[in-house]
């Protein structure tokens, strides 16, 4: 049997997501106790519950280096998580800072994350050249795994159906094998 095989076989069958929204945006209407549209994150957090695996949290932070920070050290803390996935931040406008925080506390990226999303998203006739305009990305701290996704719906339902739903307990067991 492939190692691969192997390595799902004895992945966990249920994982512990937490989902992280960044966008300046709606954490404004969020402090001013307005009403806040999220469908990215209520994209993702659908996509979790409906594959069957648990939701333990979720975060809503603005495009801001300490704030991001802030929120993955939280979720990274957090003995029930396995995997943060957020939405937002991974373009390149002057605010979209999360490619650049995580990569400064990855212990290892999973490069191939970003060119297979990158790779999915350009065999769409709508997105096509502007899918290398992404930054999304993936990587591992200790034993817990992180998705950085773009804020747009579309990308995000791409994103978990074809690549992290499908391979997340695979990644999470090879990032606690010794």
């Amino acid at each position: 049997m492939s190692s691969h095989k192997q390595h799902r076989e004895l992945a966990p069958k249920v994982l512990n997501f937490f989902v992280i929204t960044i966008s300046t945006s709606r954490y404004e209407k969020m402090q001013k106790k307005e009403p806040i549209v999220d469908e990215s994150g209520d994209i993702i957090k659908q996509e979790i519950i409906t594959s069957g695996h648990k939701l333990v949290g979720y975060s809503l932070v603005p495009d801001d280096k300490v704030k991001i920070l802030k929120a993955f050290t939280e979720a990274l803390d957090n003995p029930e998580v396995d995997v943060i996935v957020s939405t937002g931040g991974t373009g390149y406008s002057k605010t979209d800072v999360t490619v650049e925080t995580l990569r400064g506390i990855f212990d290892r990226e999973v490069e191939g994350f970003g060119e297979v999303f990158r790779f999915l998203s350009y065999e769409d006739p709508q997105v096509r050249s502007a899918a290398y305009l992404s930054k999304a990305t993936a990587g591992i701290i200790k034993d817990k795994v992180i998705y950085a996704l773009p804020g747009s719906p579309d990308a995000v339902k791409l994103a978990m159906e074809k690549l992290i739903l499908p391979e997340a307990p695979h990644l999470v067991f090879i990032a606690r094998s010794k």
